[in-house]
């Protein structure tokens, strides 16, 4: 394997990424056409340099300039109330920032204390199941056995429905839940240790998109870790099997790839769509 380095992080493909591998959970043949280079993947990139945007301000000056040397444009309105000054969207991720910059706890918490041992963007590697897994973690207190996640979210506590659960529940869960984030931490986790050999506590700090942002210190129950991790480690095996061409990748059939693939090949019941059968 070769030696991860902030300058190789993204661009090696030795090691599986928590992204990379969520993208293989969504769609494998989707996944494996992006690696290949054969499909590139449209998507809104706003909530991932907003989330991109506050995280580089708190790593440091030095990557703050660099995103905003390398995305400036991208933060920039060309029409509307706000043409040639900051989009809404980091009008918002400026707030984020001084919300959370004012804030004694989070300074505290992020950046730890004087004589703390704090490394930012951390780079972690391990083997789950046999299978090399690499993350970066956003801060990690070695001193005091713990490391943060910074989520930026559209909200904490507005009421959203969760059809796992079945019940209504503040956004955080469903954004945690929805996103995996419970097995992302559970996997930083057994990576952090398997790199340092110690045991470290997972903590998030989430700061909401919000005119006025909220803020809070989530702590994600050891039952979420343990399930999150544990689903991450059902599929983590077929996934690189897909990965190294030892398995053909499954087509999930409803996203732009595979409707891009499509064939008028079937004929779809009324039943069949809402999940009946036929009589």
């Amino acid at each position: 394997m070769i030696k991860l380095t902030q300058e190789n992080y993204y661009e090696d493909t030795s090691y599986l990424s928590n992204s990379r591998f969520k993208r293989y959970q969504k769609c494998q043949a989707m996944a494996l056409a992006v690696d290949s280079g054969s499909w590139v993947e449209e998507r809104d990139e706003t909530a991932l340099l907003v989330g991109n945007y506050v995280h580089s301000y708190f790593e440091s000056p030095e990557a703050h300039e660099q995103f905003l040397a390398e995305n400036g444009d991208k933060l920039i309105a060309k029409s509307g109330k706000n043409k040639g000054g900051l989009k809404s969207d980091f009008v918002i991720g400026d707030k984020m920032i001084e919300s959370l910059r004012g804030d004694d706890g989070f300074n505290r918490l992020y950046h730890g204390y004087p004589d703390d041992d704090v490394q930012k963007e951390m780079i972690v590697f391990g083997e789950i199941e046999g299978v090399p897994v690499k993350g970066k973690l956003d801060s990690v207190n070695l001193s005091r056995g713990y490391f943060v996640d910074l989520k930026t979210m559209k909200s904490i506590y507005a009421e959203e429905y969760n059809a796992e659960l079945r019940q209504r529940v503040p956004a955080a869960v469903n954004n945690i839940l929805n996103f995996g984030y419970h097995a992302q931490l559970g996997l930083y986790r057994e990576l952090l240790e398997q790199t340092t050999g110690k045991a470290f506590r997972p903590l998030i700090v989430a700061v909401s998109k919000e005119n006025v942002p909220d803020k809070d210190i989530l702590k994600i129950d050891e039952e979420w870790l343990e399930e999150g991790l544990d689903k991450l480690k059902t599929e983590i095996v077929e996934v690189w099997a897909v990965i190294q061409g030892k398995q053909k990748p499954k087509e999930c059939g409803r996203c732009d790839y595979c409707r891009s693939k499509k064939k008028l090949d079937a004929v779809i019941s009324l039943n069949d769509l809402i999940g009946g059968k036929d009589d």
